[in-house]
């Protein structure tokens, strides 16, 4: 596609506007909406993205300026019924809402409170960063300066045969409403990714605007400059059933997440697993983990949950044990807590991908720093890896127990330079977590390093321990 034929994106204040136009128009169907119905409870996420496609030397323009999904849940004589749509568009949701009335089913949880936002709510929006990007241009010129910056490279260091990635920047709008009220929110971000000969990468993640957009300009010209050439098996380095480890923090927030919704459900895990108490020890005394939606910058950062109830920060984990639990709106009725503002929407895939009820996780995720330095923990070990990123990874939900490929990392080695870990031969396996009457978990015997990295949806330290191979 032509620069030229590349529409430009919305700048900061046609965002705003927009989302003030959908808040009001929500509210107003909510309003006049004439159904035998107790309550009605929609959720609205309106996502657009601009963006170019690194396809080797070339750039495709990415562009989706909207695409909507709308979920509805209705409440009537103690069932409830869910439902979906994909458009805004009245007439399509009335026939969600009948639909949902049709198939609903008994359950005892509350009606909808009037959805309302912590004060004052995360900074997730930057104008001055929108404005920039907003230009159709001005984002090709970066995504052209990573592909140029790159190949400019490789002229210094053959090798470089292939280059995939994007520069992409996404806006989400975010609409909870009730008959009691309606929340908003505007969330965007940058992020810049690179995969090089298709074994080894890097990405960046940023919601504010930068004084410099050179460090994303250079993104694939620092990674081959840095990126080792020799691929090894774990044959190679002698390692057959257990891998010593280093987490990049951005691994360690992905396992993070998805095992935290297992781990921290006031509700209890599946399969008739009972709730972890207060005061329980699952990790070494060096591991605190919060749950922090306010946290400014971060792209994961709410004021308010998918329920619309207030986000909160929430210690889960204080000095390795259990402090707290993530309680959606539904289980703090039942025991009469104060909702957690955790309850977020995930796809469940299948032909229509119905977005169910809201379940507990991560707004923004925080972990402490540890006590050793990076190099430090480097230093420590002869041999081990480090893994910068994960493919196909599987969490049991009864046990807490994960599996994964390694898709990016190096290995770490005192006598030899970093060696790239070989595509498709390391897989992970393991347990984050020590719960009761299961196997000890990676964070039980882990060090974790002094620094922290800003992963643009947390803030986490590296985490060195061992995993099964």
């Amino acid at each position: 596609m032509r620069l030229d034929a590349v529409p430009d994106g919305p700048g900061s204040a046609a965002l705003t506007d927009e989302l003030e136009a959908v808040a009001h128009r929500v509210g107003r169907f909510i309003k006049r909406l004439e159904v035998d119905a107790d309550d009605v409870e929609l959720w609205l996420n309106r996502r657009g993205s601009w963006g170019w496609r690194v396809d080797g030397r070339d750039l495709e323009a990415r562009m989706a300026p909207q695409r909507d999904t709308v979920a509805f849940r209705v409440f009537r004589d103690g069932r409830v019924g869910v439902a979906q749509a994909d458009a805004l568009d009245e007439a399509t949701w009335l026939k969600a809402i009948q639909a949902a009335l049709a198939q609903a089913e008994p359950d005892a949880r509350p009606l909808p409170p009037a959805p309302a936002a912590r004060r004052p709510g995360p900074m997730t929006f930057d104008p001055e960063l929108a404005d920039q990007l907003a230009p159709a241009r001005g984002l090709h010129r970066v995504a052209a300066a990573l592909v140029d910056n790159t190949w400019h490279e490789a002229e210094r260091i053959p090798g470089l045969a292939r280059v995939d990635g994007e520069v992409r920047y996404v806006v989400d709008r975010y609409v909870v409403a009730s008959t009691a009220g309606v929340v908003a929110s505007l969330h965007a971000h940058l992020r810049g990714h690179i995969e090089l000969n298709g074994v080894y990468g890097d990405l960046m993640h940023q919601t504010h605007a930068p004084e410099s957009y050179l460090p994303l300009a250079l993104l694939g010209a620092r990674t081959w400059r840095t990126m080792p050439r020799a691929h090894v098996t774990p044959a190679d380095l002698g390692f057959s059933d257990v891998l010593p480890v280093v987490l990049h923090p951005r691994v360690l927030e992905q396992l993070v997440r998805r095992v935290g919704p297992v781990v921290f459900d006031a509700a209890g895990r599946p399969g008739g697993q009972p709730a972890l108490t207060d005061g329980a020890e699952i990790a070494a005394p060096g591991v605190t983990l919060v749950d922090d939606p306010g946290l400014d910058g971060l792209s994961t950062s709410r004021p308010f949950d998918d329920e619309g109830v207030p986000t909160r920060r929430t210690p889960l984990l204080v000095r390795g044990r259990v402090t707290q639990l993530w309680r959606t709106r539904a289980e703090a009725a039942r025991t009469g807590a104060v909702p957690s503002g955790c309850a977020w929407r995930r796809p469940e895939g299948g032909a229509a991908g119905l977005i169910e009820r809201p379940r507990p996780g991560f707004g923004s995720v925080l972990m402490e720093r540890g006590d050793v330095g990076f190099h430090d923990i480097v230093a420590s070990v002869d041999r081990a890896v480090l893994v910068h990123a994960l493919d196909d990874l599987r969490v049991d939900p009864a046990t807490g127990g994960f599996r994964a490929k390694v898709r990016w990392g190096v290995t770490l080695e005192t006598d030899r330079e970093s060696r790239l870990l070989a595509p498709g031969a390391w897989r992970l396996a393991g347990n984050l977590f020590s719960l009761p009457g299961g196997p000890t978990g990676l964070l039980e015997d882990a060090l974790l390093s002094r620094e922290l990295y800003d992963t643009g949806t947390g803030i986490l330290p590296y985490c060195f321990g061992q995993l099964d191979l």
